[in-house]
């Protein structure tokens, strides 16, 4: 079939480029070759854009895992460098601790001990036999000796070279020591000294292995024996432990009484060493009485501070809490810009080694400011021009001499990272990547190019083609269009085209056959709506009866469980105890159960929570409920048999109606200030009339009713005293597990607290507290299951 229609009378037909550019085909090419251009310009654009977000999201996620991954490294690493930084010091801690309680044991009981003493100082092995330097003016023992004894020279008296009556009498007070300190330093932790310094207005000086003790100070401390000791040598030592005994519990309130000298340089060559001293005081505890120390080398901490390597070039730092660096790798020490120096302490004290961070030529580290807390820190900074990771663990807190006062030193363990070491996995992937994204890039182009090059082939072919049919389908649509439903096209293939004639063919002869009987069929579609609409009427009407039928028989079953419950004036007939019980269901029927009975001389009191709710829970709760009461009234006082009963009734129950359920129940006999308690349910809270909070978990005391027909063997029962104000709450999961919008539970801790904070008021008004808390923790959310509280308070 054609098309005879031409141009308009007067037009003349367009020619050249125009009479092409005006034909189907030339336009049907021109289209798709474009489409298909624009198409695969913009799927090597979507292309390039996908592989270039599938970078940068597999940089972010290996970004992400190697953070994670390295931050649980860091943080395992440094906890346990800490941990072994603590237990080298607490070792030798405990040994201190160890001999100050055998020396202050002495000083407590030096009455008794006396004839000890004295024969211990008379006996050859242990007698400290003294000679006076006259030209140093110190008294001071042999090497032959097991310690050295050194008193300074305003210990005694110089015209007749003796020591003072007191001095010897201290001397040989602590005789005894020459047989503890020389076992204490051999075993135990390392130490380098062991040392007893006697009170203040008395330090005479007993240490252990033998040194020269006078003739050492005066080569170090020119005019040591011209001072006080500890004011000499420790300035503010004695008068901080002074202010301990001032303080009112001052020693006990103390976790440690144990003081530590800031680190310094032993001049006989040990390296780092470090002091820690422990008060002795006397039988009074009113007034000092000497001291043990120990002197112990930190070489052992230092090395393993130092050993410590992460990464390629990271490392570890120990510092003290105003900024000194205790220990640091060479390298460590130049990454971090520190500059050495050593101070000397006040009067002649101990020189003490300086590395600050406050002095360092790198503003991150002069600027860096400690933890606070026991919490490992994270942070990121910047050494050299380069990106590095820090990360800090404060160890425990040790009471430091500072500048002449007692104060708590918080040495921290930092490690170092640069950051590029970290992340240098993560640079060669990307970079991989990158290379990768190109290479797909430039193939993808390739292929587009050439795919377009045979898909407009194909275009042109095939437009050729399907040109005449779509001629030939334009010219009958138009001719159905004016009315003529007979029109049919002549088939010429078989393919997509010729199917779509043989469509329209059909759709034509449907066309023409649907016009002429198109009333009858609306006629008769009409009537099958007509009774279809009946039908859901009918429908509706019966699903109407059937809601007033199931709404009355909920009624009648939520009517007798709250009947059921004991009535206030019945709880107001308890003389001894102030009750006060609440229940609501979730649904029209709840699963909750509790009540309060009298018999047997003793009150009943159940509480119990049934599986699920609605109205099969709710009829097992009234079992449960008749049941209960039934048992009483028999005189059953055995509280093991008398569950043991309740849950064999509750089994053949649920096997008879084929129910899955099950509940938690508790039941309590209070008599003469006495509940005793059997069966698993929710928590017990109890508070005292002092205000002392106390649960009791009740999940050993039995196991859910109605899940074995007996249960008798695994039942127990605990007891309760209750003293007059005390107060107990039960409760069902419903008040702890009930949610807020944001799905936040209500919660067993918040509960106990209210309870805390209103126990001194009545079972009423302790009951409407929670409730209320409850409700303005659940607000506007949904409440999901039954709420039961019951408040009992002993009058």
């Amino acid at each position: 079939m054609s098309s005879d229609r031409g141009n308009q009378p007067g037009q003349s037909p367009p020619s050249g480029i125009l009479a092409r550019l005006n034909k189907f085909n030339t336009k049907f090419l021109l289209v798709t070759g474009i489409s298909v251009m624009l198409g695969a310009a913009l799927n090597v654009m979507v292309a390039r854009t996908g592989l270039l977000q599938l970078s940068d999201r597999s940089r972010a996620e290996i970004d992400q895992g190697l953070t994670a991954a390295t931050r649980e490294y860091l943080t395992k690493s440094i906890e346990d460098k800490v941990k072994y930084t603590d237990y080298q010091l607490g070792h030798a801690e405990k040994d201190l601790e160890t001999l100050s309680a055998i020396m202050q044991n002495m000083i407590d009981h030096d009455t008794e001990l006396e004839p000890v003493f004295r024969e211990a100082a008379n006996t050859p092995l242990l007698k400290d036999k003294l000679v006076y330097n006259k030209a140093s003016d110190w008294y001071e023992n042999g090497s032959d000796e097991p310690a050295v004894v050194t008193a300074w020279g305003y210990l005694g008296d110089k015209n007749t070279g003796t020591l003072k009556p007191e001095t010897q009498a201290q001397i040989d007070r602590t005789a005894v020591l020459d047989l503890i300190m020389p076992v204490m330093a051999t075993h135990g932790a390392n130490k380098l000294q062991i040392y007893y310094v006697g009170p203040h207005e008395i330090p005479i000086a007993r240490l252990t292995p033998y040194v020269d003790i006078g003739g050492y100070c005066d080569k170090t401390a020119p005019g040591h024996n011209e001072k006080n000791y500890y004011d000499y040598f420790f300035p503010g030592l004695h008068d901080g432990w002074q202010k301990w005994l001032a303080e009112p519990d001052g020693l006990k309130k103390r976790q440690s009484l144990i003081t530590v000298i800031p680190p310094y340089e032993d001049a006989a060559g040990q390296g780092l060493v470090m002091t820690l001293f422990h008060p002795l005081w006397t039988k009074d505890r009113k007034g000092f009485g000497g001291a043990i120390g120990f002197d112990i080398a930190l070489a052992k901490i230092v090395e393993s501070i130092k050993d410590v390597k992460l990464a390629e070039t990271g490392f570890a730092f120990l510092a003290q809490s105003d900024g000194n660096v205790l220990a640091v790798n060479e390298a460590g020490a130049t990454r971090l810009g520190l500059k050495v120096s050593a101070e000397k302490g006040g009067d002649g004290g101990l020189a003490m080694l300086k590395q600050a961070f406050k002095d360092s030529k790198e503003p991150a580290i002069a600027t860096l400011k400690l933890p606070d807390n026991v919490n490992v820190d994270y942070h990121d900074i910047t050494l050299d021009n380069r990106p590095h990771i820090i990360v800090l663990q404060r160890l425990r807190t040790l009471d430091g001499l500072v500048n002449g006062a007692i104060v708590p030193d918080h040495w921290t363990l930092g490690f170092v990272v640069p950051k590029e070491e970290l992340y240098r996995s993560l640079d060669r992937a990307q970079a991989t990547i990158e290379q990768t994204r190109t290479s797909l890039t430039k193939s993808q182009g390739l292929i587009t190019i050439g795919s377009l090059v045979i898909v407009m082939l194909g275009v042109y072919l095939v437009a050729r083609r399907m040109t005449g049919a779509l001629v030939a389908l334009s010219e009958g649509a138009s001719r159905m269009r004016e009315g003529d439903y007979g029109v049919r096209v002549e088939v010429r293939s078989g393919d997509e085209i010729g199917q779509l004639t043989g469509a329209f063919n059909e759709m034509a002869a449907e066309i023409r056959a649907h016009t002429n009987n198109l009333e009858q069929l609306v006629k008769a579609r009409t009537g099958e709506l007509e009774d279809a609409n009946k039908e859901i009427m009918s429908l509706n009407a019966q699903l109407a009866q059937e809601n007033l039928r199931l709404g009355a028989e909920l009624n009648v079953a939520r009517q007798l469980q709250l009947m059921v419950l004991p009535p206030a004036q019945e709880l107001q007939e308890i003389k001894d105890l102030d009750i006060a019980g609440y229940m609501s269901p979730a649904d029209e029927v709840g699963g909750d159960y509790y009540d309060v009975l009298r018999g047997n001389g003793v009150i009943k009191i159940g509480i119990g929570d049934v599986t699920g709710h609605g109205l099969e829970s709710g009829v097992l709760m009234l079992m449960v409920q008749t049941a209960v009461r039934t048992l009483l009234a028999s005189n059953e006082t055995d509280p093991t048999r008398f569950l043991g009963i309740v849950n064999k009734v509750i089994y053949q129950n649920i096997q008879r109606i084929s129910s899955d359920k099950n509940l938690t129940l508790s039941l309590m006999d209070y008599s003469d200030g006495k509940l005793r308690l059997t069966g698993q349910h929710e928590e017990v809270i109890v508070v005292r009339a002092s205000g002392e909070l106390e649960r009791v978990d009740t999940t050993g005391l039995g196991l859910p009713v109605g899940m074995d027909e007996d249960i008798t063997d695994f039942l127990s029962n605990t007891e309760i005293d209750l003293e007059s104000g005390d107060v107990v709450v039960l409760f069902t999961d419903g008040v702890t597990e009930a949610e807020r919008t944001d799905t936040a539970q209500y919660g067993v801790e918040r509960l106990c607290e209210i309870v805390s904070q209103n126990h001194k008021k009545t079972s009423q008004e302790i009951k409407d507290a929670i409730i209320e808390d409850l409700m303005n923790h659940i607000g506007t959310n949904k409440v999901y299951d039954d709420i039961t509280v019951l408040v009992i308070k002993r009058l």
